[in-house]
């Protein structure tokens, strides 16, 4: 008679997956991780699984590459299709934005787990050595190694001293300025850094930061802020029409223009007027809130 239980982990094993001993089965993802030879640092617990069979999955770091997979109790084996619904939405480049490349690299300094044997495996290094400084295309970020573990690191990763100012003493800030660059922009890396740059400068400008008083007036989508569009609208800051399409990629309507005369386009409660040269001449609040 087939056991329809089972130890609910299932461990990689070649291009399968085969039930993990007993052991495992009343391990938390970090019990599990250090059974099986990783610090927790070495691996991404993904949460979001799409599936009502598998629960949770452990990746290496930086990559796709399945360690373990916790289950309902009643599944016996892994089911590739099963597999393939647990990961929709996940991608490398969804789930390690540059301060969570930030905070794994950190972590890894402080508790010495990243060696440079493990890093080299996730990364896709070769000849790397015990003591030295490398750079990693897959992260934009150069790795320097002490005595075989990581000691340092430095980003090559297109954001301005600002923004990275911001990331460093206001996280909380910085990420919500980031979402709204990559909820828009989920495809183009270089355009969602350029924004975050732009908003990061903003905030350091504005008076009062992110207690500025115009705040509320410029919150869209549950809680995003445009901070640039504060000093547009309320300090005169200057913008034409190319930089406002630019910076407002999806989040503007065309209310009324044909290119050959004024053009007024709406952001979230205000109303933008640009003449025929694309400079901005006024904007005003509107009641539609659209």
């Amino acid at each position: 008679m087939l056991n329809r239980t089972s130890t609910g982990v299932f461990i990689a094993d070649g291009n399968g997956y085969r039930q993990a001993p007993v052991e495992m089965a009343a391990l938390s993802f970090v019990g599990c991780a250090e059974y099986m030879g990783y610090h927790p640092d070495q691996l991404l617990f993904y949460f979001q699984s799409k599936s009502q069979k598998i629960t949770n999955i452990a990746f290496e770091i930086f990559t796709r590459s399945i360690v373990f997979i916790h289950t309902d109790k009643k599944v016996t084996f892994i089911d590739s299709r099963e597999l393939k619904k647990a990961m929709e939405g996940f991608s490398v480049a969804k789930y390690y934005t540059s301060g969570d490349i930030m905070q794994i690299l950190e972590s890894g300094i402080e508790n010495e787990s990243l060696s440079a044997e493990f890093l080299a495996k996730v990364l896709n290094f070769a000849n790397i050595a015990h003591n030295g400084m490398f750079y990693s295309p897959k992260i934009k970020t150069y790795l320097y190694f002490t005595n075989g573990k990581l000691s340092n690191f430095q980003y090559d990763d297109g954001f301005s001293v600002r923004a990275k100012e911001l990331r460093q003493v206001n996280k909380t800030i910085y990420d919500i300025l980031a979402k709204a660059a990559y909820k828009y922009r989920p495809n183009d890396e270089f355009g969602a850094q350029k924004e975050i740059n732009i908003q990061s400068e903003a905030w350091a400008t504005i008076p009062e930061a992110f207690g500025n008083e115009f705040i509320p007036l410029h919150r869209y989508d549950g809680g995003l802020v445009n901070l640039h569009m504060i000093k547009v609208t309320h300090y005169e800051y200057p913008m034409n029409r190319a930089e406002f399409i630019d910076l407002n990629y999806g989040r503007y309507q065309v209310i009324t223009g044909d290119g050959t005369g004024d053009v007024v386009l709406r952001l979230n409660r205000f109303n933008y007027r640009f003449n025929q040269n694309g400079y901005l001449i006024e904007s005003w609040l509107t009641l539609n809130n659209q």
